[in-house]
């Protein structure tokens, strides 16, 4: 078995493939064995890419353009999340998104693309900039709970989190997925030069990934998929089955073919300013390569 450092924030939902693959055995029959390495936050996940700590990595685009806007060499192999599905929850004393107004909102940093996703979602709903404030704090389970000791009105989480949110007393005001369409959320990203040097190795990890995606909306495999959040995320039966029930009614998040979205690339990279970046990033069609998964998909 070969090891591959894995970096990632959490283990959440938006992991499903990798943890179908580990389940299912499809990364083992490619002779891989995850050493998931946890950063905690997007910006030291990027860190550990850069730094050679980790071979490949979930991270947000923002993150890996930003990193090569500072001399790094990062590509995207594939695409891990396209429009995530985060449910918008806040304190029990807000009733609505005009209860928000002067209030501060956690979000996992300046240049976290749940910004811009949390930023449309406000606006579509009367607020703009100038209601609220925004405040770095890391990522869901700091998030969560500064909502819940009520140092912020709301945040972003991801599933499992957010039912076990509602169930402890918090309340569930929207869904970011109802107001995105095109969007490249996380990738998995990796040093060029590496990539290049572990070339079948890479392939080979990414024909795993490209078969638990296809395995993730087969129906007959629901529950396959259940157990996968449940035992590797730690969530209780009425939370996998309430997320696994989100993600296949959008059809927004995981890809079925592993692929990114290219359009939904472009606005990432277009919206930069909106990321609190100092300036533009590099061009983003230069930092995708998906030589790596076409191959896989053979």
């Amino acid at each position: 078995m070969t090891p591959i450092n894995y970096g990632t924030i959490t283990v959440s939902a938006l992991h499903w493939p990798y943890l179908i693959a580990e389940q299912e055995g499809m990364l083992q029959k490619e002779g891989i064995e995850i050493k998931r390495v946890m950063g905690g936050t997007t910006t030291a996940t990027s860190q550990a890419l850069v730094g050679g700590s980790t071979d490949l990595a979930q991270m947000n685009l923002v993150q890996l353009l930003a990193a090569n806007s500072a001399g790094a060499d990062l590509i995207a192999v594939a695409g891990d999340t396209w429009v995530p599905i985060y449910a918008l929850i806040v304190h029990p004393s807000i009733n609505s998104y005009a209860d928000l107004k002067g209030k501060r909102l956690a979000v996992a940093s300046p240049t976290d693309p749940l910004n811009y996703v949390l930023a449309r979602m406000l606006t579509a709903n009367g607020l703009t900039p100038a209601d609220y404030e925004m405040i770095g704090l890391g990522g869901t389970p700091t998030r969560l709970a500064a909502v819940e000791k009520g140092g912020v009105a709301g945040a972003l989480v991801n599933q499992p989190s957010d039912f076990k949110a509602i169930a402890s007393g918090l309340r569930l005001l929207d869904y970011s997925s109802d107001y995105v369409d095109n969007f490249q959320y996380t990738v998995t990203g990796a040093r060029r030069d590496w990539a290049q040097a572990n070339r079948p190795l890479m392939v080979r990890f990414l024909r795993a990934f490209v078969r638990a995606c296809d395995f993730f909306y087969e129906p007959k495999n629901k529950e396959a998929v259940l157990r996968a959040l449940i035992e590797k995320a730690k969530a209780e039966r009425d939370e996998a089955e309430k997320t696994y029930n989100l993600f296949i009614k959008t059809k927004k998040s995981i890809p079925r073919d592993g692929g990114i979205d290219i359009k939904g690339a472009r606005i990432v990279a277009e919206s930069w300013k909106e990321f609190g970046l100092q300036k533009p990033p590099p061009p983003v069609d230069g930092v995708i390569d998906t030589s790596y998964l076409q191959e896989a998909r053979k």
